[in-house]
């Protein structure tokens, strides 16, 4: 079912790439049948990195045309959404350097009984150290998220994964 509906969000979106392209240089657009076939031969991770530079190039058109009317920006605003679902950076578990360094639970949070998972993306060095951060998925607390993005700051990353990555921290008070 999985592959019936990605065959069928592929056709579609190579139907509608091809025909802006056909519009813009004249040219004939791909038949959708042999993208979603080239796809299919693709890995999963391959397939992935399709549908992500898919979506931006359906941005930038979008961009490019002028947002015009309000299903215009609504479009916009989709394809956003969609681009930061497609083109999010794996989610891997916390390095072995983050025993060595957890997070700190505030104490203002401990007394308010809030937990939470932050998830935290990180772009790495090439040596795995965090050189930027940021919060993809708040826990809803404030503070929580604080502590986790000064927790990955000190980690250390395999490279091997990924130059940018997702990293869940936890905060709970049963442990």
């Amino acid at each position: 079912m999985r592959r019936l509906a990605l065959l069928a969000l592929l056709a579609v979106s190579a139907v509608c790439l091809g025909q802006g392209a056909a519009a813009q240089d004249g040219k004939a657009p791909q038949a959708a049948s042999s993208t979603a076939t080239d796809i299919m031969k693709m890995s999963p991770q391959q397939q992935q990195q399709f549908r992500c530079e898919q979506t931006r190039e359906q941005i930038q058109q979008q961009l490019s045309n002028k947002v015009k009317s309000p299903s215009d920006e609504a479009n916009l605003k989709s394809l956003r959404e969609s681009e930061r679902i497609s083109c999010a950076p794996p989610l891997v578990s916390p390095p072995a350097s983050a025993a060595a360094m957890p997070a700190k639970y505030p104490a203002q949070a401990m007394r308010q009984h809030h937990q939470g998972v932050v998830i935290v993306q990180v772009e790495l060095a090439a040596d795995g150290s965090v050189t930027g951060d940021s919060v993809y998925q708040s826990s809803g607390f404030l503070d929580l998220d604080r502590s986790a993005m000064e927790a990955v700051r000190g980690w250390h990353f395999d490279t091997r994964l990924g130059l940018s990555l997702r990293v869940p921290v936890r905060f709970n008070l049963a442990n």
